[in-house]
C-alpha cells in the first residue's frame, strides 16, 4: 500500500465511525507544510466529493475539481459563520492558532462532518513563529519574546484527546497514522436531542404575545437553539397568524433559523409567501429605529448585541426571546447572565430561563467537542467551596508567570474560570493571553491553597524614540498596548506619559463567596506594595464604569481622570480611566491629568452626561477661563487634523467665547454656531449646511478653529 492509499483509508475509516455514531470526526494532521500541501488536495477530492469545504487560512492553489466547492475564510472574520453548519472544515494553524475562531468555527461542523487541523510538526509547533501573536505583542517586542506555552498546553491535549485520527508527516519518512477511539459516543441524536429541544419550543410556544413576558434561551454550540426558535416561530405563526421580527448581529447568524422555519411551515402546510410576511428579519439598529409594530421579537445570539439595545427592546416590545449561545466568542454565556438577567429581574418579573444542554447538531460523547470543552477550558464551573475558617493573615499573594500555570493546571483553570465569572468578556482567547502574552503578570491571591482572587497586570515600558513618541502624539502611530500611556497622551494631553512606565490593571476577579468582602482591595493594596519596588511611575485601569465599581475604585486610592463620551458597544457604560501615583513622577502625570479633567467637566455635565444624574456628583467643576497654552496646542493639533472632534469639543466652546467670531465667513459660521455653539448633532449640521457628512463637516470645523486660533494671537489674546 503506497503512503497515500495508507492516510487516505484511516482517514476513510475514521469518517465512516464519525458517521455512524453521528459524531465529528476531528483529524490532526502534523508535518512539513509541503508534504501536507502535496497528499491533501487528492484526500478531499476523493473524501469530499458533494461537500462544501470551509479552509481557515490561505490554501495552495486548490485543483479545479475543488475550486467552486472551497471557501477560504480568514478566522478574524469567524463571527459570519455563526449560526451556520458545514460538513468540512480545516483549520490551518499554519496561519496562525486564532483560538476564538478555531472554538467557534468547530461548533458549525455538523455530526458526521470532518473536521482538519493541520499544524507545523509537533516538535517545532510550539517554537513555530505563530501568525497569531501579533494580536498579544505590545509595542515593540517581537514573537521571539512568546514562550509558546499555550502552544506546547494545546499540543499536550491533542497528544491526549481520545477520538482522534492523527497523521504526521515527514519529509523523507513514511506517515505516522495513529487513532484512538472513542468510547462514549453513541448514535442517540433523534433521542437526545428531542427531548431538549421540545422543551425549549414548547416554552416559545407558550409565550404570552403582548403581554410582559421574557423568555432567556442559554445553549452550548450545537444545540439546536436557532432550529428551535425557526420551528416555534412557524408555529405561532401558523397558529396564531402572528408578526414576530428576528433580530440577530447578522442575517448569517439566523439563516439556520430560517432554514427551520421554512421546512416547518412545508410540514405544516403553512405557505411560504405568508410565512416570509409574518417572519422577518431586521438588524438590532435598524430595529430600534424604525420599531415597526410586532407580536414577538427573537434576538438570537443576543450576548453580541449592545446591551443598551436590549434593553430599549424591552421597553418598546412586551414579548422578547434573547436567545444565545455559552460561550459566545463576543463574550461568555456566563457574563451574558450578569448583565442581562438582573435587568430580565427588575423589568420583566417572572421570566423564564431555559436551558438547552443535550446536542443536536451532533450525538452525545463527540471527541470534537469533549476536545474543546477541555484544552481551551470551555467546561461549565462551579467555583467549589471556599475553607469556613480561615483569616486574612493566611492570605498569599504571588505572581505567576506562563510556565508556572503551563504545569499547573488545575490552578490555571481556576484563574480561568474565576475571570471567566467575572468578566463577560472573556472568551478562549484570554487563556492564550493569560500563558503567553509577554508584557501580562498574573497576580492570584491564595486561602488554605484554594484561588481567591486574581489581578492581570499589563506592563507597558517607556517609549523612548522621539519620532515615534511625536507620531502617537499627533495621532498617526498608535502602537499595539501601551493603552494607559496613550489614553493619557492623547485623551488626556499629557505628552510626557509616553516616556514614563506604568501599569494597568486588565482584569480583577474574586471567588463569588467572597465578593464585597474587602478582598479586591486587599489585592490592590498589596499589588501596590510590590509595584513601589519596581520602575514603575503609576498603576491605572480602564473600564465600562458604573456607580459601584468607581466607588471600588475610589475607595482603592484611584482618581477618576476621564470618562469617554460614547457608550460600550456591548456593556452600554461609558468608559472610565483611573489611576494611582507610585512616585513623585506618576503623582506630577496624574495632576496634569486631573487638571484637564476638570477643565472638561464643565463640558461634560452640560452636554455629555445631562441626563446621569449619579454621574454628574462626580465631575469637578470649574468656570470657563482664558485657554491654557497645553490647550491651544491641543487646538492646534485639531486644526492639523491630528486630534478628533470630540478630543477637543469642550476647547473649541470655550474658543467660542474668547475668539472674536467675525472672523469666520457667513457659511463658516453658520457651521460654527450649529455643531460647536449648539451641539446639533452631525446629520443635522449636515442638513443645515448642506455639507455631505461627517468627514466634510469636521473638515470645515478645523478650518473655522484655525482662523479663530489666528486671530486670539492677532489680538494678544492671553494663552493662561
Amino acid at each position: 500500500m503506497s503512503q497515500e492509499e495508507s492516510w487516505r483509508d484511516a482517514l476513510a475509516s475514521a469518517l465512516a465511525c464519525a458517521r455512524a455514531a453521528n459524531v465529528r470526526a476531528p483529524v490532526l494532521i502534523q508535518g512539513d507544510a509541503p508534504k501536507i500541501d502535496a497528499m491533501l488536495w487528492p484526500m478531499l477530492e476523493q473524501l469530499t466529493p458533494n461537500r462544501q469545504i470551509v479552509w481557515v487560512g490561505a490554501p495552495s492553489p486548490p485543483p479545479s475539481t475543488l475550486r467552486t466547492k472551497l471557501e477560504v475564510l480568514e478566522a478574524a472574520r469567524f463571527q459570519t459563520r455563526l449560526g451556520q453548519e458545514m460538513d468540512c472544515l480545516i483549520f490551518d494553524a499554519r496561519c496562525g492558532f486564532h483560538a476564538d475562531a478555531f472554538a467557534a468555527l468547530t461548533g458549525t461542523v455538523r455530526g458526521g462532518g470532518l473536521l482538519l487541523l493541520l499544524t507545523p510538526p509537533a516538535q517545532q509547533w510550539p517554537s513555530f513563529d505563530d501568525p497569531d501573536y501579533q494580536r498579544i505583542l505590545a509595542h515593540p517586542l517581537t514573537h521571539q519574546d512568546v514562550d509558546g506555552h499555550y502552544l506546547r498546553h494545546l499540543q499536550a491535549h491533542l497528544d491526549n484527546a481520545s477520538g482522534w485520527l492523527r497523521i504526521t508527516l515527514a519529509r523523507n519518512a513514511a506517515p505516522i497514522i495513529s487513532y484512538t477511539a472513542s468510547s462514549s459516543a453513541s448514535n442517540t441524536k433523534s433521542l437526545t436531542g428531542a427531548v431538549s429541544q421540545s422543551v425549549v419550543i414548547t416554552a416559545l410556544r407558550t409565550l404570552v404575545a403582548g403581554q410582559q413576558d421574557a423568555l432567556a434561551i442559554t445553549a452550548d454550540r450545537g444545540r439546536g437553539k436557532s432550529a428551535a426558535l425557526g420551528i416555534a416561530a412557524a408555529h405561532r405563526i401558523t397558529e396564531q397568524t402572528e408578526t414576530i421580527l428576528v433580530t440577530a448581529p447578522s442575517f448569517a447568524a439566523v439563516a439556520n433559523l430560517f432554514k427551520h422555519a421554512e421546512m416547518t411551515a412545508t410540514e405544516l402546510g403553512l405557505d411560504q409567501d405568508r410565512l416570509k410576511q409574518h417572519l422577518i428579519f431586521i438588524a438590532p439598529d435598524d430595529l430600534l429605529q424604525r420599531r415597526p409594530a410586532a407580536d414577538v421579537v427573537l434576538v438570537d445570539e443576543a450576548a453580541a448585541i449592545p446591551t443598551p439595545i436590549l434593553a430599549s427592546l424591552l421597553e418598546h416590545y412586551p414579548s422578547v426571546v434573547f436567545a444565545t449561545t455559552l460561550h459566545g466568542y463576543e463574550g461568555t454565556g456566563q457574563g451574558f447572565s450578569l448583565r442581562v438577567f438582573p435587568m430580565l429581574d427588575k423589568r420583566r418579573p417572572g421570566w423564564r430561563h431555559v436551558t438547552m444542554s443535550q446536542p443536536m447538531r451532533w450525538s452525545q460523547g463527540d471527541p470534537l467537542e469533549a476536545f474543546i470543552n477541555d484544552a481551551l477550558l470551555l467546561n461549565q464551573y462551579q467555583p467549589a467551596p471556599l475553607p469556613t475558617n480561615w483569616n486574612e493573615s493566611e492570605l498569599r499573594f504571588e505572581s505567576l508567570d506562563g510556565e508556572t500555570l503551563l504545569h499547573s493546571p488545575q490552578r490555571l483553570s481556576e484563574i480561568f474560570q474565576l475571570l471567566t465569572l467575572a468578566h463577560y468578556r472573556t472568551t478562549p482567547d484570554d487563556l492564550r493571553t493569560l500563558l503567553d502574552s509577554p508584557g501580562l503578570e498574573v497576580f492570584v491571591s491564595t486561602i488554605q491553597g484554594r484561588v481567591l482572587g486574581a489581578v492581570l497586570l499589563s506592563h507597558e515600558r517607556p517609549f523612548d524614540e522621539p519620532p515615534l513618541i511625536d507620531a502617537i502624539w499627533r495621532g498617526t502611530r498608535r502602537p499595539r498596548g501601551h493603552l494607559l500611556q496613550q489614553l493619557f497622551a492623547q485623551q488626556m494631553g499629557v505628552r510626557e506619559a509616553l516616556r514614563c512606565p506604568m501599569a494597568r490593571v486588565i482584569r480583577i476577579a474574586v471567588h463569588p463567596e467572597r465578593q464585597g468582602c474587602g478582598v479586591g482591595l486587599w489585592m490592590l493594596r498589596a499589588l501596590k506594595k510590590i509595584l513601589e519596588q519596581t520602575d514603575c511611575c503609576l498603576i491605572g485601569a480602564s473600564f465600562g464604569v458604573s456607580d459601584s465599581l468607581l466607588q471600588f475604585w475610589e475607595h482603592a486610592g484611584y482618581r477618576l481622570l476621564r470618562l469617554g463620551g460614547k457608550r460600550d458597544h456591548v456593556a452600554g457604560a461609558y468608559a472610565a480611566c483611573v489611576a494611582m501615583s507610585l512616585d513623585s513622577e506618576g503623582e506630577t502625570l496624574i495632576s496634569q491629568a486631573h487638571d484637564r479633567f476638570v477643565r472638561r467637566s464643565a463640558f461634560d455635565s452640560h452636554y455629555v452626561f445631562a441626563a446621569e444624574p449619579w454621574i454628574l456628583p462626580r465631575l469637578p467643576s470649574q468656570a470657563q477661563e482664558a485657554l491654557q497654552a497645553g490647550e491651544i496646542e491641543l487646538l492646534q493639533l485639531f486644526v492639523e487634523g491630528s486630534r478628533p472632534y470630540e478630543n477637543v469639543e469642550d476647547l473649541l466652546l470655550i474658543l467660542s467665547a474668547r475668539a472674536d467670531l467675525t472672523h469666520l465667513e457667513e457659511k463658516a459660521a453658520a457651521l460654527w454656531l450649529a455643531k460647536v455653539q449648539q451641539q446639533q448633532d452631525w446629520s443635522e449640521v449636515a442638513r443645515l449646511t448642506g455639507l455631505s457628512g461627517r468627514k466634510q463637516i469636521t473638515a470645515q470645523l478645523r478650518e473655522c478653529a484655525r482662523v479663530l486660533l489666528a486671530s486670539l494671537e492677532t489680538a494678544g489674546a492671553p494663552a493662561g
